[in-house]
């Protein structure tokens, strides 16, 4: 068996979480291989278009990679606020992909992209190594400490790790999607339009001091609604083909740029068959939205349709189950954790799994995040970090977003760098060794008796 190296730590999934986690256990000092499946870095938030976090970041890697984002004329660095609470703001997908690679590269991260993992080699119930498939065949990976960031929790179920799926009862999970990119947008009319509609409209955020340049609305909007609408014109006969009854939309860093958000495909994303019927679905969907959007409001007379994000949009696989499950009734109480390594604020947001709607539920100045949740349970030296890590299905409604990904990336990162600085398994790494060097950081933890940001301090 070829030996490609052997590092310090490996991290799987270069997704937001995979960043995250692969700068800071390198500027903690260790040997750092990122692992990547496809052929870019930054999953869902460079070839997904899902460039506006779901709530407030937390995570001091990700708020650098914004800071930088802004610096180059590339990302809205205001909080912005919706009905369902206070959010960061909206960044361009390639600016991000700039600040990944410089950010990555300066680390001394090293990265190895259309590297599939294929199998674990485990001793004594923990993982020791990877055995990993790209264009030159095989290859083994040996490491001191693993981080599962490959969304889907790969990594730790090959390993043995038990996990979740769907919801209780049926199995099912949220839809798959992907959101398409639109420009020459009229935006000014639009808004217009949604004013003129605004029963009809669940938000319409947009800076109120913006004229009726294009250009002033950049990065800046944010809208779902039309769902009157849709039943209106398809009752008239329109061939609406989309198994969702509303559409979110927001505009990018080119002026009359709009990001769509409304196409759905029922599938399992751990189903090859599956996966491949969602790209071609989800396409003919992305057509119909548009021709609906040209036809029926006003902004879009002259559209043009620009791309479907080249990265499908996976919302839910497994959750590997932890030493801690985070529930529902957790996320909505604001729940506080002795072990919290993170606070989010990021709504309950849940697609119907099997049907048309969807929920976006405040949840106040939010809940920590356990430690717990993200070691696995059967297995050592692996942490899990991003959308498997262990909750409920409806508090993965909350933990799947950008900001609860970043946080649990950075805090996997600093134990896993721990680990094998001491040459220790990663169950040897304690929570308040981990929060220690987060509160040196300065990430709000959640934690009982923690003040709460003042950022938050107005939220209802």
């Amino acid at each position: 068996m070829n030996l490609f190296g052997s590092y310090d730590v490996v991290v799987t999934g270069a997704g937001s979480s995979g960043i995250v986690a692969a700068i800071r256990a390198a500027r903690e000092g260790a040997r750092v291989l990122l692992l990547e499946g496809t052929g870019f870095l930054g999953g869902l938030i460079t070839g997904g278009r899902l460039t506006k976090p779901t709530g407030l970041i937390n995570s001091k890697i990700f708020e650098e990679m914004l800071d930088r984002c802004v610096a180059y004329r590339g990302a809205d660095g205001r909080i912005r606020e919706s009905y369902w609470g206070k959010y960061t703001g909206t960044f361009d997908a390639e600016v991000m992909q700039r600040v990944i690679i410089e950010m990555v590269e300066e680390s001394g991260v090293e990265v190895l992209l259309r590297a599939n993992v294929v199998q674990t080699v485990t001793k004594d119930g923990a993982v020791h190594g990877l055995l990993i498939r790209t264009k030159s065949g095989e290859s083994l990976v040996l490491a001191k400490a693993f981080v599962d960031a490959s969304g889907d929790g790969d990594v730790a179920a090959l390993a043995g790790a038990r996990f979740m799926l769907g919801r209780e009862g049926d199995g099912m999970t949220q839809p798959i999607t992907s959101y398409f990119r639109v420009l020459n947008v009229n935006v000014p009319a639009l808004i217009a339009d949604c004013e003129a509609n605004r029963v009809d409209m669940w938000e319409v955020v947009y800076p109120k001091e913006a004229g009726n340049r294009n250009e002033d609305y950049a990065m800046a909007v944010l809208l779902t609604g039309f769902q009157q609408r849709i039943k209106d014109k398809v009752a008239e006969g329109f061939d609406w083909i989309i198994p969702k009854d509303h559409i979110t939309m927001k505009t990018g860093l080119i002026p009359g740029e709009i990001s769509v958000n409304v196409t759905r495909y029922q599938g399992n994303g751990l189903d090859d068959r599956d996966l491949s019927r969602a790209e071609i679905e989800i396409r003919k969907q992305a057509y119909c939205a548009f021709d609906f959007l040209q036809r029926y409001v006003e902004g879009f007379e002259d559209a043009i349709f620009l791309e479907v994000a080249p990265k499908l949009g996976v919302r839910e696989t497994r959750r590997v189950t932890g030493h801690y499950i985070l529930t529902e009734a957790d996320v909505r109480g604001n729940g506080r954790f002795d072990d919290a390594i993170g606070l989010c604020n990021s709504p309950v947001d849940v697609h119907e799994p099997g049907g048309s709607r969807a929920i976006m539920d405040h949840v106040g100045i939010g809940y920590g995040i356990p430690w717990r949740t993200l070691v696995p349970l059967d297995v050592d030296n692996i942490l899990v970090a991003g959308r498997c890590i262990s909750v409920d299905a409806i508090a993965f409604g909350s933990t799947r977003n950008v900001p609860a990904c970043t946080m649990t990336g950075e805090a996997t990162a600093i134990a896993a760098a721990l680990a094998a600085k001491r040459n220790v398994p990663t169950s040897a790494i304690t929570a308040s060794e981990v929060q220690a060097r987060l509160k040196e950081l300065g990430v709000w933890l959640g934690t009982p008796g923690e003040d709460i940001p003042d950022v938050l301090r107005q939220a209802s």
